[in-house]
């Protein structure tokens, strides 16, 4: 269940480059000039997902199909790279921007015991921002403070417990039937499955972003009771 993984990558699939930026302080600041909006991969969980739905006046499963790539797993951006957000005047979603553009230009990563680590990414030659904070200390906790984090990390790591959860409880499967459980969580790539969509379980008229998430968490594991005991999808775990 490696498609769960948070993280910021590339186009091309590949881990985000990390490494030092030259004239490392906390100045950092947003200028607007798109540049780091452009030939990325943000990946997104459910949360994320429901959180731009919600922005934009529709159900999950709506936005999936609008605005994500892989069926909801990640941000769509358009044929010249850009994201599909990115206006003259900015981000057209910036109340309720993802975790990693939160975070740009620094990035999180948690490693198997469950430890954060946040690093500095190599940033676009032509991003306007000013000096990238440090990946540690005063001037890196300054800088996270501005960016109004908190419910983001909390659904970041909901989701990082759940997907670990979910991939324990089917590590006992045959490798077939597995299989047929992760594209039935996932998706086929082509249209979500019961991990993306959030709207699914939570159902309409929920707009309290810790009540939606608790109510996927439910759906999920008893989706989970019902495969291992033989069932398979039903409208019943909704």
């Amino acid at each position: 269940m490696s498609e769960l993984k948070h993280d910021r990558r590339n186009l091309a699939g590949q881990p985000a480059k990390i490494g030092p930026h030259p004239g490392q302080s906390p100045v950092f600041a947003c200028a607007r000039c798109g540049a780091c909006c452009s030939h990325q991969a943000i990946q997104l969980n459910p949360w994320e997902v429901w959180r731009l739905a919600r922005r934009l006046g529709l159900a999950s499963g709506q936005f999936i199909a609008r605005h994500s790539d892989n069926a909801g797993l990640f941000l769509r951006f358009g044929p010249d790279g850009r994201c599909g957000f990115l206006t003259p005047a900015g981000c057209a979603v910036h109340p309720d921007r993802p975790l990693a553009c939160r975070l740009y230009p620094l990035g999180l990563e948690t490693d198997p015991e469950g430890r954060e680590v946040y690093a500095v990414l190599a940033r676009h030659p032509a991003c306007q921002g000013g000096a990238s904070p440090a990946p540690s200390g005063a001037a890196r906790d300054a800088y996270l403070a501005s960016q109004a984090l908190e419910e983001w990390l909390a659904a970041q790591r909901f989701y990082l417990g759940l997907a670990r959860e979910l991939e324990a409880g089917l590590a006992g499967l045959e490798p077939r039937e597995r299989r047929r459980a992760e594209i039935e969580l996932l998706g086929d790539g082509r249209a979500p499955g019961l991990w993306q969509d959030l709207d699914q379980a939570a159902g309409p008229g929920v707009d309290d972003p810790g009540e939606a998430r608790e109510r996927h968490a439910a759906s999920l594991r008893a989706w989970l009771v019902g495969w291992k005991a033989g069932d398979r999808r039903d409208d019943a775990y909704f």
